[in-house]
């Protein structure tokens, strides 16, 4: 049996537009997700803030610490799409389709290292950016706060009252 054929078999999930599928550092449930529809985004507590680090497009696999050691999450996933709809993988799942399907884990392998290299460049890259900022600051007090565009409006950032511990994550 083939991916295709492995993925057709996963339990479906809907979600909506600004609900938060799982909350960074909360326990997971070491299940990992694939998206079908619709568009995620991650973001990851950097310095007190809550900064989108990338985007989840149909056809990727995330999540997958969960089912490797079952670590807390490491990020938060929020909908950003009117609609997302993705297949749930759990530990017996990801076996079964592992075992039919070795291309699978090349997959899934490949897009793990890519995505470390990528989101440890950007960390870095938001870190040096805060650190220039920071040092300009005390130089000119008068410079607009870095997560400004030049209309004034946030960007890549997502007010904390979205995150708060009231918030059921709906993944989990």
């Amino acid at each position: 049996m083939g991916l295709k054929e492995s993925l057709a078999k996963l339990s479906m999930i809907n979600i909506k537009r600004g609900e938060v599928l799982f909350k960074e550092g909360v326990p997971s449930n070491g299940a990992m997700f694939f998206l079908f529809e619709g568009q995620l985004d991650i973001y990851k507590q950097i310095e007190g803030k809550h900064t989108k680090l990338r985007s989840i497009l149909p056809g990727e696999f995330f999540g997958e610490m969960a089912i490797i050691n079952n670590s807390p999450r490491a990020a938060s996933i929020v909908v950003v799409s009117e609609s997302a709809k993705l297949g749930i993988i759990n530990r017996t799942t990801f076996v079964q389709m592992s075992q039919e399907s070795p291309e699978f884990l090349f997959l899934l392998l490949k897009k793990v290292i890519e995505r470390l290299y990528e989101t440890d460049g950007k960390i870095r890259a938001i870190k040096r950016k805060q650190d220039e900022d920071s040092m300009i600051s005390k130089v000119v007090p008068t410079v607009s706060n870095s997560d400004s565009d030049s209309n004034g409006e946030n960007q890549g950032v997502v007010p904390l009252e979205t995150f708060t511990d009231d918030v059921q994550s709906i993944g989990e």
